[in-house]
């Protein structure tokens, strides 16, 4: 029987974590033939063990492809190449697909060569960390400063041919590869559609050195999203089309006594910060 998802689990030192997800993906409903392959590149923590240990719930769906090298670009793109789908989804190991997500994400992309969902931030955050950074309304995919729709890569799905049409994701890329990627796809004419019903329980990084390498990690990349719009001859964000950010930055010291200011602020310090990082690397104004 032809497989019609292949469900893609890039997975680096994630035995902590993958089990949680592995479990929530067996308890899936799906009418149609579907795999699940976890990408474990480089690990050094047991996380194939843990892989293996759920081999039982999800049977022959489960495949395990095992490499040296790092880097979840590469992991996805390893993913891509090996699946036996022509469609595919991609999730994290640290993260928990809800209730349907599955059949959300499987229905969608027999419409659409590629799909994203919402992230859910309640399930498995404390309050004071899914509080931190605001909230979305869940109801349409998130923009590249309003200009193309993007999607989580935590949570996508793509047709197998026209991933490899656009070359899957740029692996010297290190954040928001995911954002570049929906760039070349809505350039292609393929938008990311929105699939609510699709909806990740996503992680949020609880230390406060996470968070700021994070945040300068996500800054510093994103010039380099301008940059390639610029070099389509499409629409560019404005230079300074962050300043809110940065004004936010003087009224967020004040609320830094509480864990919730000290994860907002030590995120947009080091997203601010990457910005003016990616603006030098990349040649490329956006702050």
């Amino acid at each position: 029987m032809t497989v019609e998802l292949s469900v893609v689990i890039p997975a680096h030192n994630a035995a902590a974590t993958i089990g949680e997800q592995l479990k929530a993906l067996a308890q899936q409903r799906w009418d149609h033939p579907w795999e699940v392959l976890v990408i474990e590149n480089g690990s050094s923590d047991g996380t194939a063990e843990q892989v293996e240990a759920h081999r039982s719930q999800l049977g022959d769906r489960l495949r395990l492809v095992r490499s040296e090298r790092a880097g979840a670009s590469f992991a996805r793109n390893l993913g891509a190449a090996e699946a036996e789908a022509d469609h595919i989804a991609f999730v994290d190991a640290d993260d928990v697909v809800a209730d349907g997500w599955l059949a959300a994400m499987g229905s969608a992309l027999r419409h659409h060569a590629f799909a994203t969902g919402p992230l859910e931030l309640d399930r498995l955050n404390p309050r004071w960390l899914a509080n931190s950074r605001g909230r979305t309304t869940g109801r349409v995919a998130p923009t590249f400063y309003g200009i193309f729709p993007y999607a989580h890569g935590c949570n996508m799905g793509a047709h197998r041919g026209l991933w490899h049409e656009v070359g899957g994701l740029d692996e010297r890329i290190m954040a928001t590869e995911e954002i570049e990627l929906s760039l070349r796809m809505w350039l292609t004419g393929a938008p990311a559609a929105f699939v609510p019903e699709a909806v990740i329980h996503y992680r949020y990084r609880t230390q406060m050195h996470q968070l700021w390498r994070q945040g300068l990690s996500y800054g510093r990349w994103r010039p380099l999203v301008a940059r390639r719009l610029i070099e389509a001859g499409r629409e560019r964000p404005a230079r300074l089309a962050g300043w809110r950010s940065w004004a936010n930055l003087l009224r967020l010291l004040p609320g830094a006594g509480s864990a919730e200011g000290r994860a907002l602020l030590a995120w947009t310090a080091g997203n601010r910060l990457g910005h003016v990082v990616g603006s030098v690397e990349h040649r490329t104004l956006l702050l």
